[in-house]
């Protein structure tokens, strides 16, 4: 009974803490991690304790994962495919290259200034590689800016959180290779061998779910055809993802191509009717709420403890990942696929503005917790001595990438981009 008290009060917060945060013109995320520290910590509403399990292990899987999962699909459904197709190098380029090079540089940042092992640091910069398509779509909405960039950008956002979940899988394994949390990777790896199973399991891992999720896309499309589930398609689809979640869960797959394969399907070769209309709209009023859920809890589970003894890593991590690490990453895998015929242009003042864009968001949360949860579980002591620096680490990272560029980015998307002139003339390219 306690357990559905706490959860009622999340939900009742998580209501208010978004209208509060607009009346009072504050970016809502950060207000929303105030939010949980107040109801947490300070007033004990929401206890730690609890805040950990609904996190990590509610339903046997966590509210943050499942959480994910909804967010991804609903933001899925407005991939550009015509973007995508065009500037695929370039978003593998930065989904593979960049996120490596991001994991490696704040990963040896992350063990310099705290002492710990090197494959911690891996494990942190992997928690921390991903940018978020929650964070970055809303910024993109409230200015006018180039469709080439915001393409690739959001692109690049929604392919690198399952591709950041499966670096830390990797990282995991380097600490303890007979995690259950790594099952899947352990099971190639006697087949393929250490080095060559990092790939192999990357590919399976993303082609797998993402071959399914194409194939229930189409599946459902023509269903409704057929059926014509009218307003019963918001729980048909919502059930479609959940199968895909849960079944790909229990095979030691990574759920998230599949469902970010299924939306993007749905959201661009639907009939657009009325009627997904209303699917898109809820799936986007659901993945705000489980949003605000995700950063309530992040606030909740901190304590003044943590906040002291961290605060400065924390900041100092986020400086290097937004100002060193993303920027570096960025020029080197762009600049390593620069002699690819495109005729769109990546002008060094465009490779900046990418460099300086890519707030980290639900997912870096969500997996922060994640290597204490396992440390706890499977009784691993390097995972419990170093999980709470990791999760605090992160969560700053998080809050300060959202706040900075939230509001440097439009200022310099018109500094460094001029939209309309790029605009232009990558639109007298085309014509050519």
């Amino acid at each position: 009974m306690g357990d559905f008290l706490e959860l009622s009060l999340i939900l009742i917060i998580a209501a208010f803490a978004i209208p509060v945060s607009r009346k009072l013109s504050i970016i809502d995320l950060p207000f929303l991690v105030l939010f949980g520290i107040i109801f947490g910590p300070v007033l004990g509403v929401i206890s730690r304790s609890f805040g950990i399990y609904l996190m990590t292990e509610f339903g046997g899987v966590g509210i943050g994962i499942l959480g994910i999962a909804i967010i991804l699909y609903s933001e899925s459904h407005s991939i550009n495919f015509r973007i995508i197709r065009r500037e695929l190098i370039r978003i593998i380029s930065l989904d593979s290259l960049g996120m490596v090079v991001t994991a490696i540089l704040a990963g040896f940042f992350f063990s310099l200034v705290t002492g710990a092992p090197l494959v911690i640091g891996f494990i942190f910069g992997a928690i921390i590689s991903p940018t978020d398509p929650a964070s970055l779509i809303p910024i993109f909405r409230k200015m006018e800016i180039n469709e080439e960039v915001s393409g690739i950008l959001v692109g690049e956002s929604l392919f690198n959180d399952p591709l950041g979940i499966i670096l830390v899988a990797i990282g995991i394994s380097l600490v303890d290779p007979t995690s259950s949390y790594i099952a899947l990777f352990s099971l190639i790896q006697g087949s393929f061998g250490v080095i060559a199973t990092v790939p192999v399991y990357i590919l399976i891992q993303i082609a797998v779910p993402a071959a399914l999720g194409i194939a229930l896309g189409f599946l459902v499309i023509n269903l409704n055809k057929i059926f014509g589930f009218d307003n019963l398609l918001v729980g048909f689809l919502l059930g479609i993802i959940l199968l895909e979640f849960t079944l790909l869960e229990a095979l030691s797959f990574t759920p998230f191509p599949a469902v970010i394969a299924t939306g993007a399907i749905v959201g661009n070769y639907s009939d657009k009717s009325i009627f997904y209309d209303r699917e898109a709209t809820f799936q986007q009023s659901l993945s705000f709420l489980l949003r605000a859920i995700i950063f309530i809890l992040l606030g909740s589970i901190m304590t003044g403890a943590d906040f002291t003894e961290y605060f400065a890593i924390g900041f100092a991590a986020a400086m290097l990942v937004i100002f060193v690490a993303r920027p570096a990453a960025v020029f080197l895998s762009l600049g390593a696929v620069s002699r690819v015929p495109s005729k769109f242009k990546t002008t060094r003042n465009v490779q900046l503005f990418m460099g300086l864009t890519g707030p980290r968001g639900v997912v870096s949360v969500v997996m922060s917790l994640l290597p204490y949860t396992i440390g706890v579980t499977e009784n691993i002591p390097i995972l419990i001595r170093w999980g709470i620096p990791l999760y605090v680490a992160t969560s700053f990272v998080v809050i300060i990438s959202i706040i900075l560029q939230t509001i440097y980015v439009p200022y310099i998307n018109k500094k460094l981009l001029n939209p309309a002139v790029i605009t232009r003339s990558n639109n007298l390219a085309s014509n050519e």
